[in-house]
């Protein structure tokens, strides 16, 4: 059966999820579409309302993902805690299911990256992803410690609150210089060239080295300059491009199955294929 998905935001022209999505649907022998639509915030409802019943689900990407938290008649736990969905799944009797796949991209990411137990973690930022970071961590070790640097205030306030929820010990960042040199990990999850200066700065810096390695979700150009900063003091480096592969994954089991808890058949041949779509587009 001909199905199609697509991603939706805003602005979504360099997206990579078609060619990630794709590649694995040929692997899995699915003769499945999937494209990308420009969908601006607040459209969101509008343009799900003219769809046809070709269309079976959806990727979330900015500035929707609360507004298909809203959409969503069912949500997965991470979507609740996060107020953050990503992925849109129309079930058999015309039911919209909302899932946050992020954090497990994000676990998946640092799991992958074998940087052994986060016991204390830096996240950078105060929105959607940093969010999903939070409760990333949260997975990946209750009892973690996390800092947040953030410049928004309300956001700020809103991540710390939620740490605590989850039963983590968080508190806000004095600084990057001085936090990412207690952190065993450090998530960054600002739009690409933001800590530019920064990091160019720390590069330099005689006397500073980052204690773990660094997620950077923004993963175009790569290395960021975050990144070749980490890498000139000897420390691990996550590219984004590793959280964006893994989301999709589970996007794809919700898609196939409706579960994101079970795996693809050969899914170490989708995944590899998935790397290699990703490659040559770069």
């Amino acid at each position: 059966m001909n199905k199609r998905f697509a991603v939706l935001g805003s602005p979504i022209a360099h997206s990579k999820s078609p060619a990630i999505h794709l590649a694995a649907y040929r692997v899995l022998g699915l003769d499945w579409e999937y494209g990308r639509a420009e969908v601006q915030k607040g459209l969101l409802r509008t343009f799900l309302a003219g769809l046809n019943d070709v269309w079976h689900g959806f990727s979330v990407t900015m500035p929707l993902k609360e507004e298909a938290t809203r959409f969503a008649q069912e949500t997965d736990r991470f979507a609740q805690l996060t107020g953050v969905t990503n992925t849109l799944y129309l079930d058999e009797f015309g039911k919209w299911h909302g899932f946050n796949t992020d954090v497990f991209g994000i676990i998946q990411a640092v799991t992958e990256a074998r940087i052994g137990l986060v016991k204390h973690a830096l996240i950078i930022g105060s929105g959607a992803t940093a969010t999903s970071a939070m409760v990333a961590i949260s997975v990946l070790n209750p009892n973690a410690q996390v800092e947040v640097l953030a410049r928004n205030a309300e956001s700020r306030r809103t991540l710390l609150a939620l740490g605590k929820q989850l039963g983590l010990r968080v508190r806000r960042a004095g600084g990057l210089r001085a936090a990412s040199r207690v952190s065993n990990l450090t998530i960054s999850t600002l739009p690409a060239g933001s800590l530019d200066k920064q990091a160019a700065k720390l590069e330099k810096a005689l006397f500073w080295k980052p204690k773990g390695a660094l997620l950077d979700v923004a993963y175009n150009p790569w290395p960021s300059k975050l990144a070749s900063a980490w890498t000139a003091k000897d420390r691990r480096t996550i590219s984004g491009l590793e959280m964006l592969i893994w989301q999709a994954v589970a996007q794809i089991r919700i898609f196939t199955n409706g579960s994101a808890e079970r795996e693809l058949p050969n899914e170490i041949a989708v995944v590899s294929a998935m790397h290699l779509a990703v490659e040559s587009e770069q």
